[in-house]
């Protein structure tokens, strides 16, 4: 069965249709086969006091708490196909009071034999527990892979949980993610987002910050080459007394590469003396790509503390000229700004195994040539 994609990252204010912005639509994809995905994606299932298990059956129990705000999903279509005709997905269980030191790794890789991913994963942490968990979605190979994702999180009282996702998926796949987290009082869920590969990459997170002093942080860097679509919307939902929420999104575009970012801050009724902040920056390297930038506050509150921006720019001449000057390639030396502006949030990842990769997959895709 065909399905066309509509109403993608579909914006919660509706601005001008003129700009074309307030959605994202593709062309139809086949989703009615779902083919088994047998590649082994727990990388370190060690772990003694967590549960940790491809058994998503285990968190059935939690649904109901996720099904109070349905206000999250890529889109209708493909957040249903994630829900119910998953492939592959992990349930992670963090006990009362369990710090774990050592980040869990996921590792979802497709390949000719593995090339259809529906992921349907569930982290829950009980009270004042911590837990690090880095999922990677990748290729193997020069498949037409495709991959839509879903994680719900749920942070219960001062509970931290720091999920990294990473996206270096090759230039023929297409790639769709959904995240929802739910934080509870004192609780903190913090994201890091890296998209660096796929012709489509299209990325939802959702966070309700729903009791009091409730924290969310997202730090996100993009890079687009070649002729890439990528399409970001992130939102922070303050519901809670004194919550705070923070974007800082910070992205590349070349060749001819396009890009939506839609940030929203929404501090709901009741959300007294909350606060929260966004900013996206994009170097643009060519006058052949495409940035649209809409960051939203909405406010039902009257004291509460709300800031956002986005800017877009070229790199700094005289920077290009110091470096040139310095034997660099121009190549090399525009490599070097782009992992300047990206430096900050990949060394925040825990696990130099990851950021070597990253480094790696950033240096090919600025220094070589795309059509």
């Amino acid at each position: 069965m065909m399905t066309e994609l509509k109403d993608i990252n579909r914006l919660p204010v509706i601005t001008w249709r003129w700009l074309k912005v307030n959605d994202l639509s593709l062309k139809s994809t086949d989703l009615s086969k779902i083919p088994e995905y047998e590649h082994e994606f727990i990388k370190n299932s060690n772990y003694e006091n967590i549960v940790l298990t491809k058994d998503l059956s285990k968190g059935e129990v939690f649904n109901n708490i996720f099904e109070k705000d349905m206000d999250y999903g890529v889109s209708k279509e493909l957040l249903e196909l994630a829900q119910k005709h998953y492939n592959s997905g992990a349930f992670i269980h963090v006990p009362k009071e369990e710090k774990l030191v050592e980040p869990v790794r996921i590792d979802y890789k497709m390949n000719k034999h593995n090339a259809f991913l529906v992921d349907n994963n569930v982290i829950i942490a009980e009270e004042n527990s911590e837990i690090t968990i880095i999922m990677e979605y990748g290729t193997e190979d020069q498949v037409a892979a495709f991959h839509n994702g879903l994680t719900k999180v749920y942070a219960k009282d001062g509970a931290k949980v720091n999920l990294i996702k990473t996206q270096t998926m090759n230039d023929s796949s297409k790639h769709f993610d959904s995240v929802a987290g739910f934080i509870s009082y004192g609780a903190q869920i913090n994201y890091i987002s890296v998209e660096l590969g796929a012709d489509i990459s299209v990325t939802n997170y959702v966070n309700n910050l729903n009791e009091p002093t409730g924290k969310s942080s997202l730090r996100s860097i993009y890079l687009g080459d070649g002729s890439r679509t990528i399409d970001l919307s992130y939102r922070m939902n303050h519901r809670g007394m004194r919550t705070f929420s923070d974007i800082e999104t910070r992205g590349v575009l070349k060749d001819y590469s396009k890009k939506v970012f839609r940030g929203t801050i929404d501090f709901k009724k009741g959300a007294v003396k909350a606060k929260g902040a966004e900013e996206e920056y994009v170097i643009l390297l060519d006058s052949t790509v495409k940035s649209d930038a809409i960051p939203l506050l909405l406010c039902d509150e009257d004291d509460v503390e709300g800031q956002h921006a986005a800017s877009a720019g070229k790199i700094n001449e005289d920077k290009m000229f110091y470096l040139m000057s310095r034997g660099f390639s121009e190549k090399q030396a525009k490599k070097l700004i782009v992992e300047a502006s990206f430096r900050p949030i990949i060394d925040a990842i825990p696990s130099e195994e990851v950021k070597n990769y990253l480094d790696k997959e950033i240096q090919k895709r600025i220094i070589e040539e795309k059509i």
